[in-house]
């Protein structure tokens, strides 16, 4: 059961919402340069190579975007649902530091490392396989 925030939390919740659509503003402003992503035949194998791998580059960079956006409009949300600070996993507080270094936080750095450990293990799996 969520664990719902007032008082001194509230106004503390309401400063980093400010702070995230400040961020959320910034982020979307941004020109994105889809132009990297454009598939370019050429000649050249080598030059084909660089242009594969940097359209892979622009991709991979899209997709961090992406993923921020959706993290600071979670964050967002739950400070309007009176939830935020609270990690997903295992639903106890995410500390203040963390959160006033990342305030689009979604767990705490317990829960986080353990899902990164097992992103990490996927991968080894993955390519032990192939």
């Amino acid at each position: 059961m969520p664990i719902h925030i007032a008082g001194t939390q509230l106004a503390e919740a309401m400063r980093r919402k400010a702070l995230l659509l400040s961020k959320l503003a910034e982020i979307q402003g941004a020109p994105r340069n889809t132009q990297d992503l454009q598939i370019e035949y050429l000649a050249d194998p080598l030059d084909q190579v660089r242009s594969s791998a940097d359209r892979e580059m622009a991709v991979q960079r899209l997709d961090r975007q992406t993923r921020l956006i959706h993290d600071i409009e979670s964050a967002i949300a739950k400070i309007d649902e009176g939830v935020y600070g609270l990690c997903e996993r295992c639903e106890e507080l995410i500390p203040r530091r963390r959160l006033d270094v990342m305030p689009w936080a979604r767990q705490c750095v317990a829960c986080q490392e353990k899902s990164e450990a097992r992103v990490g293990e996927h991968w080894t799996a993955f390519e032990a396989a192939a």
